[in-house]
């Protein structure tokens, strides 16, 4: 009985270890070669016109894990887009997704 009540209380903690951040994953990339969202689409997911970079902040979840699905499958985007797509795990692209969706529209 004590094992169990031990798992109740470190399952939710080990769940939680492996859940990526996609503030951090935004921010400075990851460890699978991804480079950081902001580097080009601004901190606050504000995008940059000049390099058509767009805005990202305050987009539904859905278009944008839609669009980083497409960009690694190699449809659409550019070969940096792409490359970063593929680089990031189907969490990573949730939580990269969830991240911008819950930023404020500049």
């Amino acid at each position: 009985m004590r094992f169990f009540r031990l798992a109740f209380w470190l399952f939710p903690a080990a769940a939680l270890a492996g859940t990526p951040n996609g503030r951090q994953i935004a921010l400075h990339g990851n460890d699978n070669g991804a480079l950081p969202c902001a580097a080009c689409h601004g901190v606050q997911g504000q995008g940059n016109a000049s390099i058509a970079a767009p805005r990202l902040a305050g987009l539904p979840a859905t278009a944008i894990e839609t669009y980083l699905k497409q960009f690694a499958s190699g449809a659409g985007g550019n070969a940096t887009m792409q490359s970063i797509a593929q680089a990031l795990s189907p969490a990573e692209t949730n939580a990269v997704a969830d991240y911008f969706a819950g930023l404020k529209t500049p």
